[in-house]
């Protein structure tokens, strides 16, 4: 949605081979998605390769119930389609997109509504990597902006913490009531202008220590914990929230905290998938909320340990604890 297809999903990563493979590799996608209108829109598209650069060799929008169609695209050429409404003409028009392009990220005009919006809507969508996570940058002043959401490498966690604090300040007590139960010594914490204009830096008081503490004094632990916390708690987040592997590098007396945490935002405000390894962490989750990854033929499978009668049997007779046994000792993966 944001630029050109990479060659690689990745930069730099093993993803970079997928489409270096001779033969008909390819992506495929189908999603049905509500964007709170009359009937749900299905989003369809398929990437190939191996070519110089990855192509979009398909691209389809129509409506969840009618078979009604908004946008129908074949290599590089294609139509979008807005039909009649009170306010809006009916629009039929021809379409030449780039073959490394998606055609419904570079769609701007906003007599197009409904493919508008769900580019907008996917856009708003957010991948966080605790390994992607920039303390470095965390530690240092930011800009403020006017609704931040936490960005994809946490490096504007002052300007997340400003909004909450001046416009949201019932989020942000709630925020260091919560650190106050998970982070001995920790007393309060507050945002302050630094020297260049525009520009905020987040301080940190704790028991024992005659000054205020910056976040550059913080673990690295301590940063991740402060951005999960303030994701959960935007009063807007993204309509869409992945994380991969939250839990590394804090202490395991914070897993209860922020599982519940987890759990409460995609109630109440998003969708949220985490992925982990931690057997520990399963545990402060919901039995159903609970999915696994499996490689059967070299494609990944989703599966819901849920779903098992022998495995729903044994949390039943051993316990919510036993999935940490289940998961590090493979069961949980070959009996789902």
């Amino acid at each position: 949605m944001q630029g050109d297809i990479p060659s690689e999903i990745i930069p730099g990563s093993i993803g970079q081979q997928i489409f270096h493979i001779p033969g008909p590799e390819k992506f495929t996608w189908d999603l049905e998605i509500d964007l709170a209108d009359q009937v749900p829109v299905r989003y369809q598209g398929e990437l190939t390769g191996p070519r110089i650069r990855h192509e979009v060799s398909t691209e389809r929008v129509e409506s969840g119930v009618r078979p009604f169609l908004f946008l129908d695209r074949r290599g590089d050429r294609g139509f979008i389609h807005q039909p009649a409404g009170e306010v809006h003409a009916e629009i039929q028009q021809e379409m030449v997109s780039r073959r490394d392009r998606l055609a419904l990220g570079t769609i701007a005009d906003p007599r197009i509504k409904i493919l508008l919006q769900l580019g907008d809507y996917i856009r708003s969508w957010r991948f966080y990597s605790t390994f992607n996570i920039t303390t470095d940058k965390i530690r240092k002043p930011v800009l403020v902006e006017p609704e931040p959401w936490l960005d994809e490498d946490g490096g504007n966690l002052s300007a997340v913490l400003h909004y909450l604090m001046t416009e949201h300040p019932e989020l942000f007590d709630q925020l260091q009531l919560h650190l106050r139960g998970q982070i001995r010594g920790f007393q309060s914490l507050t945002v302050k202008a630094r020297s260049a204009p525009g520009e905020v830096m987040t301080f940190w008081r704790e028991q024992g220590c005659d000054r205020e503490l910056s976040l550059a004094d913080l673990s690295d632990g301590s940063l991740r914990l402060i951005c999960w916390f303030s994701l959960c708690l935007h009063p807007n987040p993204p309509s869409l929230i992945c994380i991969d592997e939250p839990e590394q590098g804090l202490h395991p007396r914070t897993f209860p905290v922020l599982a519940a945490f987890f759990d409460k935002a995609s109630w109440k405000h998003t969708q949220i998938f985490v992925t982990s390894h931690g057997s520990f962490f399963l545990l402060h989750f919901d039995f159903e909320r609970i999915a696994l990854l499996r490689k059967e033929n070299g494609a990944a499978k989703f599966l819901k340990p849920a779903k098992s009668k022998t495995l729903t049997d044994m949390i039943e007779d051993l316990g919510i604890e036993e999935i940490e046994y289940l998961h590090w000792s493979d069961h949980l993966e070959v009996l789902s």
